[in-house]
């Protein structure tokens, strides 16, 4: 653990004791207990951004790089700050406690720029299961220590649940955004009998999904011909597709690769205007 002088703290209280208590918790050991809000938002942004990008630069005291961490996935710098400074209120609230006080305020605004971190970095990269789950745990707890925190310090009536909830949907359906979107996709049935998933075809162009649906529908009709432009030949039960040329087929391999992992991001600006 590091020692820093009295009253010298890495950004602020809340972040300090956040991640100490963090540290003490992934040890297997207790943490104070009045810190419990703190350490579940710092278990957040090691879910967000890794926990190395939130825990290096506290170990090297370095409080712009931890800054800049948070900016990573292009959150805004104005939210950034105002994340830290509602933390360090949030703080401020819990040393001068009064039980006829309640802080919901300062806890829905760390967790709206909470779920809008959550939400860019999903853009950029898919969550796992686990890792949602996770954050069932900070924005609605069923039990332990943030629940019954929860019930002493906010009044929230569900709104920040809701909200996590509806982003939730939106960052596990992605696929179904996808598919959504592109109306000139056949049956995903079809896809798959030749080893593709639907998702993948998405990705394509609308030229090259145009060839595969033809070249599709050749087989399924057995035709014996095929589109010009892409050759195809059939490796047991599944289609490849090739060009002819090592190099361009490689690029085209590229170009679905980056494509699906860019696919999520430009249909939620669609769909977002």
């Amino acid at each position: 653990m590091i020692t820093r002088y009295v009253d010298k703290f890495f950004i602020n209280p809340a972040i300090e004791n956040g991640i100490k208590s963090y540290i003490l918790y992934k040890e297997g050991k207790t943490y104070p207990a009045i810190y419990t809000y703190e350490m579940n938002v710092i278990k957040a942004l090691t879910v967000i951004y890794g926990e190395k990008s939130i825990l290096l630069p506290y170990k090297i005291d370095n409080e712009k790089a931890f800054e800049c961490n948070l900016l990573m996935y292009d959150l805004r710098e104005s939210d950034m700050l105002n994340f830290l400074k509602y933390l360090n209120s949030y703080y401020e609230f819990m040393k001068n406690y009064k039980s006829e006080k309640k802080a919901t305020g300062l806890t829905n605004e760390i967790e709206k720029i909470l779920i809008e971190m959550i939400v860019k970095r999903g853009k950029r990269k898919e969550y796992t299961k686990e890792e949602l789950k996770e954050f069932d745990k900070i924005f609605n707890p069923i039990e332990g220590n943030l629940k019954k925190l929860r019930s002493l310090v906010s009044a929230n009536t569900g709104l920040i649940a809701r909200a996590w909830e509806t982003n939730k949907y939106e960052l596990t359906n992605t696929q179904l955004r996808m598919i959504a979107v592109n109306p000139n996709l056949l049956d995903s049935k079809l896809y798959s009998k030749y080893g593709y998933s639907i998702t993948t075809i998405a990705s394509l162009s609308e030229e090259e999904i145009e060839n595969v649906n033809h070249t599709i529908i050749i087989e399924e009709n057995r035709v014996p011909t095929i589109p010009e432009k892409i050759n195809i030949f059939q490796k047991g039960n599944r289609i490849v597709f090739t060009t002819g040329n090592g190099f361009v087929d490689k690029l085209m391999l590229l170009s679905i690769i980056a494509t699906e992992l860019m696919i999520g991001m430009v249909i939620m600006s669609i769909i977002g205007g």
